[in-house]
Order: C-alpha cells, then sequence, then structure tokens
C-alpha cells in the first residue's frame, strides 16, 4: 500500500459512521509498515511526570482519577496527568508527532484488533513487550499472563503485544423478565437461546404483548449477521482475514432474518434499536454485553437479563461470539515510555484492589483472570460476567488487519437492503452483493 494512497471520501465516511456506533476511530491515511524497528525507541525514565489522553467514558468507566491519586500515593515522584480526549483524536496525535510536539506518553483507549493495524501502520503506537519486561512496578510481571488468552491474541499485532487491554465487549443477547413471564417463556439455564427458541419466543411476545417489539438488533452487521454466523459455524473467517459472507452459515442466518421481518417478529431497520431497548420497548436484544445490566439501572436488578450470543443449535457454541477489548497504549515519540507502562501495569494489576472493583462492577468483563477471582466469582450482582468471559475465552477473534469497519459499514448496507421486503433480494444476492463491494472497497485501499 502507498504511503500516499487515501481512502475516498466515501470510504472515511462510512467507515467513520460505523466506528461512531463502535467506539472506534478511523485513519484518513493509512502508510504501509513494511517491517520492524521502526517506531522512535522508548528511553526509560524511572522519574518524571506521565502524560496519558484519555476517553471521556474511560475516564469514568475505570476511575482513572481514582486510579492516578492511587497512584501518586505509592510513586509520588511520578505524577500522572490526565487528558480528556476530543473527537479525532488519532489525527490529533498522528499531527502533534508530525510536528514533534507530542506532549502524552499513552492513549486510553483504542479497540483491539480492530484499531490496532491501523494506529501501528501509521506509526502512532509503539510495540510494549519490552517495556513490560523492564517495568520496575511489583507484580508487574503478574499482569500479561493473567489476560485471558483470546483476548491477548486480540492485543497483538505481527506477534507484538500493542495494548494494555482493560476491558471486553462482546455481542449476547439480553431480554426483559415480565414479557417472558407474561407469554409463558422460561428463558434457559445455559443462558443460550437457539435462533429457534428465540423465533418461538417472539412469536408468543408479540401475542401476549403486542405493544412491544418482540425481538430485534442493536446495529447491523456487528451485532446480526456476524453474531449470528459466530454462533452457526467454527470457521466464521475465511483465508482471506473476511467474514465469511457468502457462506452457508451467513445465508441460513440472513433467511432467518428475513423471516422474522416478514412475520413481524423483528423490525428491518436497526436504527432505533438500542433507544427502544432502553426504553423497556423491545423484549430480546442482540447487542453490545452491557445492555442487559443498563436496563436493570433502569427498571430494577429484577427487571432484564444478560445471556450469551444467539446460536443456531444452543449445545454448540461454534465460534462463539463476536468480541472486541479496549486497550491502552504508548505513543510513538513519548517522552515517557516506561512510566506510561508501569503506570498501566499497576493500574490493571493485581495490587490495585479499588480498580479491579470498578471495572468489575461498573466497566463489565475485566480482561484479567484474577479480577475475576477475587471480584466477581462470588458476587452474584456480577457473576453474569462470568459465562460471558468463558465463551469470548473460547472464541474466535477478529484477524489484526484494516478490514473490520469496510465490512461491518457495507455487509450492514446489504444487510438491510435484503431485510427490505420491497426490494425482493434474496439472502444469497445479497451477499454477494456485499462482497464484491467489500473486496472493491479493500482494493482500492491497496
Amino acid at each position: 500500500m502507498s504511503e500516499s494512497k487515501k481512502l475516498t471520501r466515501r470510504q472515511f465516511l462510512k467507515a467513520a459512521s460505523s466506528g461512531a456506533a463502535l467506539g472506534t476511530l478511523t485513519a484518513l491515511s493509512i502508510p504501509t509498515v513494511s517491517g520492524k524497528n521502526m517506531f522512535t525507541a522508548p528511553v526509560a525514565q524511572d522519574a518524571g511526570e506521565i502524560h496519558l489522553l484519555i476517553r471521556t467514558d474511560i475516564r469514568a468507566a475505570y476511575a482513572a482519577d481514582a486510579a492516578v491519586s492511587g497512584w501518586a500515593e505509592a510513586y509520588p515522584d511520578r505524577p500522572v496527568i490526565l487528558d480528556e480526549a476530543t473527537d479525532a483524536t488519532d489525527t490529533k496525535i498522528q499531527a502533534a508527532q508530525a510536528a514533534g510536539d507530542l506532549i502524552w506518553d499513552g492513549f486510553a483507549v483504542i479497540e483491539g484488533p480492530w484499531a490496532i493495524t491501523n494506529w501501528v501502520n501509521r506509526q502512532l503506537i509503539v510495540p510494549l513487550d519490552d517495556l513490560i519486561a523492564t517495568s520496575s512496578v511489583p507484580n508487574a510481571d503478574k499482569v500479561v499472563p493473567a489476560i485471558i488468552p483470546s483476548v491477548l491474541e486480540s492485543s497483538k499485532f505481527n506477534g507484538e503485544q500493542y495494548t494494555i487491554p482493560g476491558n471486553v465487549g462482546s455481542v449476547a443477547l439480553g431480554w426483559y423478565t415480565e414479557p417472558l413471564t407474561k407469554a409463558g417463556i422460561e428463558p434457559p439455564e445455559s443462558l443460550t437461546w437457539s435462533w429457534d427458541e428465540v423465533r418461538a419466543a417472539a412469536e408468543k411476545i408479540k401475542e401476549t404483548s403486542p405493544e412491544l417489539t418482540p425481538f430485534d438488533f442493536a446495529c447491523s452487521a456487528l451485532c446480526d449477521l456476524m453474531a449470528m454466523i459466530w454462533g452457526a459455524t467454527d470457521t466464521p473467517i475465511t483465508d482471506e482475514g473476511l467474514v465469511d459472507w457468502t457462506g452457508e452459515a451467513s445465508i441460513a442466518a440472513l433467511k432467518w432474518q428475513q423471516d422474522m421481518v416478514k412475520d413481524g417478529l423483528m423490525p428491518a431497520v436497526h436504527t432505533e434499536s438500542f433507544g427502544n431497548w432502553l426504553k423497556g420497548g423491545t423484549a430480546i436484544l442482540s447487542s453490545f454485553d452491557v445492555h442487559g445490566t443498563m436496563a436493570q439501572q433502569a427498571f430494577g436488578a429484577e427487571a432484564a437479563a444478560t445471556g450469551l450470543n444467539i446460536r443456531r443449535d444452543a449445545s454448540d457454541p461454534a465460534a462463539g461470539c463476536p468480541f472486541w477489548l479496549n486497550g491502552s497504549v504508548v505513543l510513538n515519540q513519548a517522552k515517557n515510555p516506561q512510566g506510561m507502562i508501569d503506570f498501566y501495569l499497576w493500574w490493571f494489576g493485581p495490587d490495585n484492589k479499588s480498580g479491579g472493583t470498578q471495572i468489575a462492577n461498573v466497566a463489565a468483563k475485566p480482561a484479567y483472570q484474577y479480577t475475576y477471582d477475587e471480584f466477581i466469582v462470588g458476587n452474584e450482582a456480577q457473576e453474569w460476567q462470568i459465562p460471558g468471559i468463558e465463551l469470548v475465552r473460547n472464541s474466535v477473534p477478529f484477524p489484526a488487519n484494516l478490514y473490520f469497519n469496510i465490512q461491518n459499514t457495507v455487509a450492514g448496507t446489504w444487510i438491510q437492503k435484503a431485510l427490505d421486503p420491497a426490494n425482493n433480494l434474496s439472502a444469497e444476492d445479497a451477499m454477494a452483493g456485499a462482497l464484491e463491494e467489500i473486496q472493491s472497497e479493500i482494493d482500492d485501499m491497496m
């Protein structure tokens, strides 16, 4: 890929709109990595200020201010200074690096593996392995071995670790208790619903609670077709590193959705789906796995529940579920890269008990086994996270390439076309069209 090659305006707007829904950041230009040793060499620094650029939502969810205060008590000569991120953070960082006036040592967070390749190719971040190995923070050597293995894999690119993960997101079903009870539906003890079980439940809910949307997906394509593909086949990714859009599982899943729309059991368009869920207007939803707890916060602990990803066969997890991580990075040209990684290792390490409690109770699905063992096992309100992370542990990760946003956006558009009965578009033709357009978008990047 040429360093001067740019994404077209259409590609950028499509990728950006997809990334906004998922919290991702999209590049204006993507130069190629031709090999290693292309970064500014990090210089170890034991003392001095550490500057962290942080997203506003992560600052709250991870209790970053409390972590900074706790760190200051332990390391008064190494203060962490927080600066909240604004829109287009990646381009802001890149511009500062190009001008030689970067003021931050790290950023929290980017999504792995979707954003990692992008940030590496643009030389925004550095690999962490050497910095981790030379950390002097007590128990720093216990952090990486405790990362859930599939999550650790998703924090890497070309075999090198680029993020210190904080928590994990995945696609899962959630449901409201009242409409299920009214319809005489008992949620499965395993928390896993088959396609047939979801349809049967939606049919009953349509009869007993006609004012509700029986079933819906929060967005397309991540929470609908990708989720169903992962729950229907062991091989959701092709040899080319793309989702298997034209495979048997994908076609069967899209036909299932078309039938659901035709019979009035789910809407064809997902624009207002998450908002309707938060208002209590949807009975069962496939979404980012925090939607169950958000419903509980709004309507009470017994009002809703979180399950696992939808499956074709409830007894067969297949490829598990689509998942991603929120990871903190060290920036290329950082003045204090060692200080930055030391703070991360302490922040997410086994000795920061308040941080572990915060992520377990607020951010949800921590990336570390010791956090589950200490703060989630035996915690009735939070034990729903355990089957979720166990599914992630055994799920097929997304490959670390530049194609996720393109696939999610393009396939989502074709799915919506296929679900609109007015288009009379078959599942096979829709996915063939999606794959052709996806490949064309990728070819334009080369």
